[in-house]
């Protein structure tokens, strides 16, 4: 799919897809192949590689044979997902930076891009194109801290299921997917510091402006908070692991403990059965209430034994 976007004094507007050519954003999306495949050969690039990138980006600069300079820069966006494999946690958002005209593409729609670019007002409109991209990084980075931020109900919720019911298997299975989580989350950060250090030096001049510089020293600062955030949440899930294990070994620990006791407490009547049950003279052999007398000689003598584990605090 493709929408595409005019710029109209100091405004983008949305105009037809018929008219690609003169439209100054271009936001590409899903499977078009045929438009892909045109930037590819007349730029000897693989956008359509990259766009299957979930764990590095690209970054490169382009001479085309008007000795005009033109940027190639990706970042990845977390894709998360219920039920996702880590293999497509995330997708790459892919800028093509020419000198009057931004092209931008995805595998999956992401809404918030048309949602932002639709009326976007813009500062400067001889370098919109530096001012629409970093304005999409500003709005993607903001989205991926309220993601993250959102992880932390999800730990919430896993505490209160330990809390209520014990490491029981949902919550190996809510762990294991917070942890997936954390890894492509991980992923995502390290790999986009290395998108940002690229854009800051092709966009950071003697002459830039100061709202492009505090943009780009936001998105820095939303990064580093991400970081922080997320090493944080790590180190939370891996003690919350081993709490967990510990609680585990704990449980069948004391699981153990029970059954010997009772073990325990049982062998004494099994030991008295057994010993009335020999081919000898025996106590209580002819008399008619000797079943009776066994059988409370056994009783006492277990509530003997397991009142003596209880003073020895064994049960």
């Amino acid at each position: 799919m493709l929408k595409t976007y005019s710029l109209t004094k100091d405004t983008l507007l949305v105009s037809s897809e018929s008219n690609i050519k003169n439209s100054s954003v271009v936001y590409v999306y899903g499977d078009e192949r045929e438009y892909i495949e045109s930037f590819e050969h007349k730029y000897n690039l693989k956008i359509g590689n990259i766009l299957t990138f979930d764990d590095r980006v690209a970054y490169d600069t382009m001479v085309d044979q008007n000795d005009e300079k033109s940027l190639l820069v990706s970042f990845l966006f977390p894709w998360v997902h219920e039920g996702g494999h880590l293999d497509n946690l995330t997708t790459s958002v892919v800028f093509l930076v020419f000198k009057n005209k931004l092209i931008i593409f995805t595998k999956q729609k992401l809404k918030f891009i048309p949602e932002l670019l639709s009326n976007m007002v813009l500062r400067d409109v001889n370098n919109f194109m530096e001012e629409v991209l970093l304005k999409i990084m500003q709005k993607d980075f903001h989205v991926m801290l309220n993601n993250l931020r959102g992880v932390k109900e999800k730990i919430d919720d896993l505490d209160s299921e330990i809390s209520t019911s014990g490491p029981l298997r949902p919550t190996f299975s809510d762990l294991l997917t917070l942890q997936k989580y954390m890894i492509a989350l991980s992923t995502t950060y390290g790999a986009n510091h290395k998108a940002l250090d690229f854009i800051k030096k092709n966009f950071t001049t003697n002459d830039i402006d100061f709202t492009t510089k505090k943009i780009i020293d936001e998105i820095y600062d939303t990064s580093d908070t991400m970081d922080r955030i997320i090493l944080g949440y790590s180190q939370y899930l891996d003690n919350l692991e081993d709490m967990i294990n510990n609680m585990i070994s704990y449980q069948l620990n004391m699981i153990m403990k029970t059954l010997t006791e009772i073990s325990i407490v049982l062998t004494i009547p099994a030991i008295i059965f057994g010993f009335w049950g020999i081919n000898v003279d025996v106590p209580f052999e002819k008399s008619s209430y000797g079943f009776f007398a066994v059988l409370i000689i056994s009783v006492i003598l277990s509530l003997i034994c397991w009142f003596w584990l209880r003073r020895k605090k064994y049960l």
